[in-house]
């Protein structure tokens, strides 16, 4: 987690809000959101980012991630791909499992998710 620049106040926060707007969804929200594709479930997971973490941290992931504002618009739009790294790091972010993003399971806790730290590339530090 060190190297995101985020710390741990900031990652409980950002989880507990996650619970919170998704059991706020009326059910149709919520099916619309576990029915349709990754690209409104990303967008749902980023909109809680930026309502939730400070426009530094919101930067200092983008910085993590070597990305740009335009790349995650593009994600969420559908025009750029959302790599399966992508996926396993927001989903280790927001501390559930990958099927939410993959699958369209509704949001499930994952206490042993793998470490956002984990190299892309490399697999491991």
């Amino acid at each position: 987690m060190e190297r995101t620049g985020i710390d741990e106040f900031s990652l409980r926060k950002l989880r507990k809000e996650f619970s919170t707007h998704f059991a706020r969804l009326a059910y149709a929200q919520k099916l619309a959101l576990t029915e349709g594709g990754t690209c409104p479930r990303f967008t749902f997971m980023i909109d809680v980012l930026r309502q939730v973490w400070l426009k530094k941290n919101w930067e200092d992931w983008l910085r993590y991630l070597e990305h740009s504002e335009r790349d995650i618009a593009e994600m969420c739009s559908g025009e750029y791909p959302i790599s399966p790294y992508i996926i396993r790091v927001f989903s280790a972010l927001f501390g559930i499992k990958v099927e939410f993003l993959l699958l369209g399971t509704a949001p499930v806790a994952d206490r042993e998710g793998a470490n956002i730290d984990v190299w892309p590339l490399a697999g491991s530090r």
